[in-house]
Order: C-alpha cells, then sequence, then structure tokens
C-alpha cells in the first residue's frame, strides 16, 4: 500500500508531535509557445545528464548544488532541481537494475530445473528405446542444447549486470540512436540531419523543485492566480540566458474545475508547487506545464460497520460483489462482474479506469471499504518461458493486476475510500465449497466474497458436512481452527487429483460420496500394499482363518451407517 498511495504527511509537526496526512495531486495546462522553453529545456537536459554522471562517480547532491552554479552559471534553485531530478533518475535506475537481476536469477533458476527434468525423462527414454519413445528425439535434444546455451548467455549478463559499477541509460531512446548507422533506411541524408532531430529527442524538458515559503510557491517559477480560470508562471531565467530574456518571463495558463479550487488552495495555504514543462511531439510538438502540489486529505467516509465490496480479479473477468455486516451478500443485488479489458494498451487502460470508477462509485453507495487480493506474480512472470504452459504464460504476461491495483487505489483515495489489501489463501476453494451453491454464485464471485468476510474478520471454518462425511480424513485441529492448517489444502488436493469440476460442487451430496468412495478404496489399496511377512500365502488366502477387517473397511461401514441413518444419500457397497 505505500508503494501505492499518493497519501503522504506534512513536513510541519503538530502540538503533540504528529504529522498530518494530505493528498499529493497533478495539474496539467497547455503552455503558449515561447522560445525560452525550447533553450532552457534543452540546456537543462544537458546539465541534468552532467549531473547524473557527477553521481555515478560518487559525488552527492550536495557538491553538484555548489559545484554546477557557478561550472554553468545558474541559480541554485536551477542546481537544486538538477540535483533532484538526476538523484530520482539514478535511484530509478539502481532499482531497476536489480529489478533485472532478480528477473535474471528467477530465469535461470527455473531454467536449469527444468533442463534436469528434460534430461531425466530422455534418458529413461534411451533406457526404453521404443518407437513413441524415439519419436523426435533428436529434435527434443537440439531443444535442450539451445536452452542450455541461453542460460549460460543469461548468467553471464547476470554476472555482468552484477559487477557493473556504472549505470546505463540511453536519453532520446536507442532506436533514434542506432538509427545513425543506417541513415538512408531512416529517412536521413547525412549524419547531420540526424544530429539535429538527436538534439531534439534529448531536450524539451525542465523541473523545478517547489518551496511553500516563498512567493509563487516555488523559487525559480513561481504560480499566481490573475481572474477566473487564468493562472501564470513567472519563470526566473537562468544567469547565462538573461542577456537574451531578460530576468524574468511570465507565461498564462487556464486551469478550471475541480483542479482549478486544489490549485487555488494549495497557492494560498503555502504548500509547495513543483513545476515541469515539457513538449510533447505527438501533439505538434505543444508545450505543458504539469504542476505537483498537495492538499487536504479527504476524510474517509467508509466504514467497516456497512459492510465490504470483495474484488476476484481473474485472467478474464473482475468480479465484485457486496458483503453486508453480517457476512451475507445481499439478496436483492446479484454479483457484478466485469471483462478483462481487450484492446490496445491505451484502450485498456481507459477501460480498466472506467471499472474502477463504477466499483468506487458503488462503495460510496454503501459507504464501505473494499477489499482486493495481495499478489505478486513477479517471480511467476519471470520464469514464464520455462512453466510449459502456452496458455497460462498467455494469461500471466497479459494480466493487469498491478495497473488495476494502483488505479484502484488513486481513485478511492480521492473518494476517502479505504481499501484493504487481503491474502489470497484458498479464496476460491472456500468460496466453492461455501458460499457457491449456498447463494447460487459462480466461482469467480464466490471468492470475492471470502475476500469481503476476511477483510471484515470473519473465520471461514471447514462446514459441518464435510468433516462428518469424511471424519476419518480430517484431523482433529481441523475442527477447531479455520483448517489453514492442513484441512483446506487437504480439500483443494481432492478436488484436483479426484477431478471434481467446479459445477460439480452445486451437486454436493454426489460429491461427498464419490469423495468417500475414493478416499477409501485409495486407503484399502495403500492398506493391501503393506503386507506383513507371514500374513497371508500365495494364493491370496489368510493362514490364520479368516482376516480381520482393515481399518479403511471399518472406516467405510461407519461412514454408511452414518449418512444411511441420516437419509442424505447412501453410499453403495
Amino acid at each position: 500500500m505505500s508503494e501505492l498511495t499518493h497519501r503522504p504527511y506534512s513536513k510541519t509537526k503538530n502540538p503533540d508531535g504528529t504529522r498530518n496526512p494530505q493528498l499529493r495531486i497533478g495539474v496539467e495546462a497547455i503552455l503558449p509557445y515561447h522560445s525560452f522553453l525550447s533553450d532552457w529545456g534543452d540546456r537543462y537536459q544537458s546539465i541534468m545528464r552532467t549531473a547524473l554522471n557527477a553521481l555515478q562517480s560518487g559525488q552527492s547532491e550536495d557538491d553538484i548544488e555548489k559545484k554546477f552554479q557557478g561550472k554553468f552559471d545558474i541559480d541554485w534553485a536551477w542546481a537544486d532541481s538538477v540535483a533532484s531530478d538526476a538523484k530520482g533518475i539514478f535511484d530509478q535506475l539502481t532499482t531497476a537494475r536489480d529489478l533485472r537481476i532478480k528477473a535474471l536469477d528467477d530465469d535461470i533458476k527455473a531454467g536449469w530445473k527444468s533442463v534436469a527434468l528434460t534430461i531425466e525423462l530422455m534418458e529413461q527414454q534411451l533406457a526404453n528405446p521404443t518407437r513413441k519413445n524415439m519419436k523426435g528425439f533428436a529434435r527434443r535434444l537440439m531443444g535442450l542444447e539451445s536452452k542450455i546455451s541461453r542460460l549460460e548467455r543469461k548468467q553471464v549478463e547476470k554476472e555482468e549486470f552484477s559487477k557493473a559499477k556504472r549505470l546505463h541509460i540511453c536519453f532520446g531512446s536507442s532506436k533514434l540512436f542506432n538509427a545513425q548507422y543506417h541513415l538512408e533506411e531512416n529517412g536521413y541524408s547525412s549524419h547531420e540531419q540526424w544530429r539535429v532531430d538527436w538534439e531534439r529527442k534529448r531536450g524539451g524538458n525542465f523541473y523545478s523543485v517547489g518551496k511553500g515559503s516563498v512567493s509563487g510557491n516555488n523559487p525559480v517559477a513561481k504560480i499566481f492566480y490573475i481572474n477566473n480560470d487564468l493562472f501564470s508562471v513567472t519563470f526566473t531565467v537562468p544567469r547565462f540566458l538573461r542577456s537574451k530574456y531578460g530576468d524574468t518571463v511570465s507565461l498564462e495558463f487556464e486551469v478550471s474545475g475541480q483542479r482549478k479550487h486544489n490549485l487555488l488552495y494549495a497557492l494560498e495555504s503555502g504548500k509547495p508547487v513543483t513545476v515541469q514543462c515539457f513538449r510533447r511531439e505527438h501533439k505538434n510538438d505543444q508545450w505543458y506545464i504539469h504542476l505537483t502540489t498537495y492538499v487536504q486529505d479527504v476524510p474517509t467516509v467508509s466504514s467497516i460497520n456497512n459492510g465490504c465490496i470483495g474484488i476476484d480479479l481473474n485472467a478474464e473477468s473482475i468480479d465484485i460483489i457486496y458483503i453486508k455486516r453480517d457476512g451475507n451478500p445481499e439478496r436483492c443485488r446479484n454479483a457484478i462482474s466485469f471483462a478483462i479489458p481487450t484492446g490496445t494498451t491505451g484502450q485498456k487502460e481507459a477501460k480498466l479506469r472506467d471499472i474502477v470508477c463504477e466499483i468506487v462509485k458503488l462503495a460510496e453507495l454503501y459507504q464501505c471499504p473494499i477489499a482486493c487480493e495481495n499478489l505478486d506474480f513477479s517471480t511467476r512472470k519471470n520464469q514464464l518461458r520455462h512453466s510449459g504452459s502456452k496458455e497460462y504464460n498467455r494469461i500471466l504476461s497479459g494480466f493487469i493486476y498491478d495497473k488495476f491495483r494502483s488505479y484502484l487505489v488513486v481513485r478511492a483515495e480521492k473518494h476517502g475510500i479505504l481499501i484493504l489489501f487481503k491474502s489470497p489463501f484458498m479464496t476460491s476453494i472456500i468460496g466453492m465449497v461455501k458460499y457457491m451453491q449456498k447463494y447460487g454464485l459462480n466461482s469467480a464471485s464466490s471468492a470475492a466474497m471470502v475476500i469481503a468476510r476476511r477483510a471484515m474478520g470473519f473465520r471461514e471454518y471447514i462446514p459441518q458436512k464435510w468433516l462428518k462425511t469424511l471424519t476419518a480424513f480430517f484431523r482433529p485441529e481441523d475442527w477447531k481452527d479455520v483448517g489453514f492448517g492442513g484441512g483446506w489444502k487437504k480439500i483443494s488436493a481432492w478436488l484436483k487429483k479426484f477431478s471434481i469440476r467446479r459445477p460439480h460442487l452445486f451437486q454436493l451430496d454426489t460429491v461427498l460420496r464419490f469423495l468417500l468412495n475414493s478416499l477409501v478404496n485409495e486407503s484399502q489399496k495403500k492398506t493391501h500394499k503393506r503386507r506383513k511377512p507371514g500374513g497371508s500365502d500365495k494364493s491370496g488366502g489368510s493362514r490364520k482363518g479368516k482376516a480381520k477387517p482393515t481399518e479403511a473397511q471399518v472406516l467405510l461401514e461407519r461412514e454408511e451407517a452414518v449418512v444411511t441413518n441420516s437419509g442424505a444419500f447412501t453410499v453403495a457397497p
């Protein structure tokens, strides 16, 4: 939650030593073109890249602030912004390298495990060289060799990343950088023509850190309110450009609606306003200004006493359900299901935001929190190549859980809705066993119900009917707690082992009868394999008369009597 939230705390402390939470917001507007923007944007990026190299060589932000003022003839506030901007990029590069090393490590471990299993299987096939076993053997052997070569290359790449002292980044895109080696193919007649586009691509952006205690809430990019929806930004021109533009450059921009009220509050309350100006190439090189500031934290309007909304995110749908305070769904309202968005990246993100808006609106209606699964697919995605399932790989690679979670947190914070992330342990199995038949839900909605109940503090015990029918196969502690010590895991294993599909669970009596017979038969087979010395002759008869009934047979007779007397169903002998 701390990685997703936009709710930081104020720097000033209250008399009791606490800090007030505040909400970070962004306001964006169009700027009229001025040549100062291009000149300073290009120069700023060049200075910032120099600062990044200085950080990689061991210098600190303070060293950069002091040295760069005289070196590039700029004001202290601009030097401070350059150092802060470079430090942010340096931290991102450090994190990216660590994540890349982890991804390579996960890939290599999963790869060698897959190689070991493949070698073991091929050795067994060689030991029994039938036509079926040897079909395509040479092709599989070549594939194994190719996989080993790839893993060795990845191992070398990991070692290089681990030993590298410098972090590399290409400002201006690697595609445009490589275009200089193929000028004609990329539409350039000379290297000088390419150079113009290269320098343009690497510029057009500058940044200024806000400060609430100065006029305009920013030392060198001051923001002022004029009237109606009109605001102005006054830039302090760096010293080396003052002979061309004077001391300051003022530009006007418009902000309306709720963004206007947020910006006015920040200006009047002395909140720092961080300014970033940038050029968008895909919008005819139009210049924009983006303001980042803080407003009052939105009070939380949701309460667990009003119930909870549970969300179950699957590869095909997003299912939500509202649970009342007593832990039951509202019967007059069915569960809601949204299809996973498809299309281009922009289309999927837009549709995903619309879904998040609908969920938050529903939470506002009930004034209740939202519960969601706390999942991490980073390791699984790193191991996609070696999972062996193309369908699973397709689902996991296209999964949008991280974006959905971040959109949900940001939207909920703006409307005072609390987001609760809970463990996804056995939610699907618990939902199918306990609630799918009871409330006529599908498996995804029943899992969402379990997530909501877990957020509300309810404990999910194994149903008594399951415990009584299969009592010989549960442990005593499964009756006392929620079964996390092994009970729910056993049920999950049984459903998978005996291929019990989800629709079958709507016929609970039939499923329990089938499970009981299957488990007893399996127990009998295990008992027959454990023959004691001298217990039987070669013909299979007992040497000491009638054989003693096995434990499994006793359990089966006892369960038959219980079930038959209850009238629920009859187990065939």
